[in-house]
């Protein structure tokens, strides 16, 4: 990726509205200014994740991450800086220019990212190599042609316990090696071997095509390995957020409106290589709602296309919640019990497939058949009642989860608002947590009045009007602050205030280098300050932030005095007069006329 100009960044997220971005991840709610949603970067039950259209910014609360739209596209996709403005750009329909960097000026993601892509080539190329002969025999016996091995790079990882740690150790350091998750260290002499060995080679990409891991299955079960290995979480690899070969599909699935969910890599490429391109596939774990949300992007339909299994259908019955969560609607392909996607293309073809996905029964039918309500006892209703209502209790939509808990009613003929109100009852301990959280000013906990002073008058230099700031900068100093990381931060608003006073208040943390000082910025940023009275708070605060200064002072010479000759009594007695006289002063001194100083 190569440098792009500051004039054409500023382009790209003027373009980019936070809100829009950001609803496309998250279902928001506005309260007040600014809308909130449950934290995508920390576990939480209620909302502190809060979103300013004004300021365009983002901060939680609840964890402290914050920033700027780039910020959150690079945090949630994870992406390089690079990456998230070429996906915004694109986005915006923005062109970029780039200039060529040098490896060494490559990111860790970056240097990630061309590490697979070399694992990649090695695997693939092993394949139709002497040694992979085995491996390859085994998918043509499963039915996968050539032409859908080389459009998807499968690959062969040998048995050798250094195959492909030996071929990039000439080009990446050990740690990185390491951090890609291609390798994992020796107990005993912390040496890298190969995670993958002796397996067909499935690489994932995410859906914009950048590699991001591997799938790895045995050709032979056996009891001592798993019969599939996948990639560890990366900071390029996240399970719950790439779909296999949606890099592929998505311009399909987007012209659809609707989507083919599998589970297997297998599965997938079956149905690929069968004519239905609008597929996906779970990429080392089970369907997950961040899953649900990434698909939500390119379509409105989702049909389930599991095992016929037992495991197949109670695996089916979680991802249909997940999808529904979302608002896709959701049908479900009803397979033979003993076969899976793969299996029964095999046997049928695709004209039996398309066969069924044209009858997929509609999710409220799947659950008829799975659940037959009309034989089961009162009890076994009421648990999976009970079990159904958990699930619904957590859709973001209230008016679809009301929508969706009335079908639930009419399937196991129970009255509506009886189980409204008992939904009501299990999500009321959520509810009562989700109106305490920060709708506003983050409460705080200061040791001292001054500290206070400190703290308020740094949040009125970055969210209040041009007057105040003026005055911020002719009367506030970093030595006026005794707090020290208080003091850090005003000392880095002052040199980005001295350099431009009309900065907008959202694009400030953009010119903090400290890490820590940009996220309490950011912080600062968020806490609404709805109907203060600015010039009153910023005089108020002065005032005392002078009076905890002068009393300080104060303490000191009455130390001075208890050792001090009598020589050196009157000055000390004079200086104690003078500061008691400058503490009567602070009304006179501090008044509404420093706002009306002209700036010289």
């Amino acid at each position: 990726m190569g440098k792009i100009p500051e004039y054409t960044i500023e382009k790209i997220k003027d373009a980019n509205d936070i809100v829009d971005v950001v609803s496309a991840y998250l279902p928001l709610k506005r309260k007040g200014a600014n809308y909130w949603a449950r934290c995508p970067f920390h576990d939480e039950k209620t909302a502190s994740f809060s979103v300013s259209p004004s300021k365009q910014i983002y901060h939680c609360f609840g964890c402290g991450v914050g920033g700027n739209v780039l910020n959150f596209v690079m945090e949630y996709e994870k992406l390089s800086f690079g990456e998230a403005v070429k996906m915004l750009a694109e986005r915006a329909n923005i062109p970029l220019e780039f200039e060529q960097v040098s490896p060494r000026e490559q990111s860790d993601t970056g240097k990630l990212r061309g590490m697979h892509m070399r694992a990649i080539d090695i695997y693939h190329e092993t394949l139709y190599s002497a040694s992979g002969k085995a491996a390859l025999d085994y998918l043509h016996s499963r039915g996968i042609s050539d032409e859908t091995i080389r459009a998807f790079k499968l690959g062969y990882a040998p048995e050798t316990w250094d195959f492909l740690v030996s071929r990039l150790a000439g080009s990446y350091s050990g740690e990185l090696i390491f951090l890609s998750g291609l390798a994992v260290r020796s107990e005993k002499d912390n040496r890298l071997f190969d995670r993958f060995r002796e397996r067909v080679m499935f690489p994932v990409y995410d859906d914009r095509g950048n590699p991001a891991g591997f799938g790895g299955r045995l050709m032979k079960e056996n009891a001592k390995d798993a019969k599939y290995l996948n990639s560890p979480e990366t900071p390029i690899y996240n399970k719950r957020r790439i779909l296999y070969g949606l890099n592929v599909t998505r311009e399909m699935i987007r012209r659809e409106k609707k989507a083919l969910i599998v589970e297997g890599y297998m599965d997938f490429l079956q149905l690929y290589q069968h004519g239905f391109v609008n597929v996906v596939a779970g990429s080392g774990t089970a369907f997950t709602r961040e899953h649900a949300q990434l698909l939500r992007r390119f379509a409105d339909e989702a049909v389930l296309c599991y095992d016929g299994d037992e495991a197949g259908q109670k695996a089916t019955l979680r991802t249909a919640f997940s999808v529904a969560a979302y608002k896709l609607d959701c049908r479900v392909l009803r397979l033979p019990q003993d076969e899976d996607p793969d299996s029964y293309l095999r046997k049928e073809g695709a004209e039996a497939f398309f066969r069924l996905e044209a009858e997929a029964l509609p999710l409220m039918e799947f659950l008829r058949a799975y659940y037959q309500p009309s034989g089961m006892s009162i009890r076994q209703k009421s648990d999976a009642v009970g079990q159904l209502l958990e699930e619904i209790r957590s859709f973001p939509d209230p008016v679809y989860r009301e929508m969706f808990t009335r079908e639930i009613a009419k399937l196991f003929k129970i009255d509506e608002i009886t189980l409204l109100r008992q939904l009501n009852r299990q999500s009321s301990r959520s509810q009562s947590a989700e109106k305490n959280v920060f709708t506003g000013e983050k409460p705080k906990h200061f040791k001292t009045q001054g500290e206070a002073a400190e703290y308020f008058l740094l949040q009125l230099l970055v969210n209040a009007s041009l007057p105040v700031r003026k005055a911020g900068l002719r009367y506030l100093s970093p030595v006026l602050y005794r707090h020290p990381f208080l003091k850090q931060v005003l000392d880095a608003l002052l040199e980005v205030l001295n350099t431009n006073i009309s900065i907008p208040s959202g694009h400030i943390p953009d010119k903090i280098a400290d890490p820590k000082c940009k996220q309490f910025i950011i912080q600062l940023l968020m806490e609404e300050q709805n109907g203060i009275d600015e010039e009153k708070l910023f005089i108020d605060s002065l005032k005392q932030l002078e009076l905890q200064n002068l009393k300080l002072e104060y303490d000191r010479l009455t130390r001075e005095l208890a050792d001090a000759s009598s020589a050196e009594i009157p000055l000390i007695v004079k200086k104690q007069m003078e500061n008691r006289e400058a503490r009567k002063k602070l009304d006179i001194r501090y008044n509404k006329d420093i706002f009306l100083e002209v700036e010289t």
